[in-house]
């Protein structure tokens, strides 16, 4: 997994702190990758997705409700000037 950038590290921290400080305390000394285990990489996607649709990211149901919440997010991102690079799905 690619780490977050600064510009979506600002949400994490304004919409998650106690996430935040839970990634702080166990990955301080972590590689440039971010290591995440998937709870976490779920978390922080969690996040961001909260941030942008309001609703969390989906683990479940079809695969049309899944694309229609990727492409609410692109769009809901993109309105917003973030640049969506990919879009990657565990």
């Amino acid at each position: 997994m690619i780490p977050p950038s600064n510009f979506a590290l600002r949400f994490i921290v304004e919409e998650d702190p106690s996430l935040v400080r839970q990634l702080n305390a166990r990955y301080a000394d972590a590689a440039p990758d971010g290591g995440l285990e998937p709870e976490e990489r779920d978390a922080l996607f969690d996040v961001l997705a909260r941030h942008y649709t309001g609703r969390l990211w989906p683990r479940g149901g079809d695969m049309r409700e899944t694309r229609r919440f990727l492409a609410d997010l692109h769009r809901a991102m993109t309105d917003t000037r973030w640049r969506v690079a990919a879009m990657a799905m565990a």
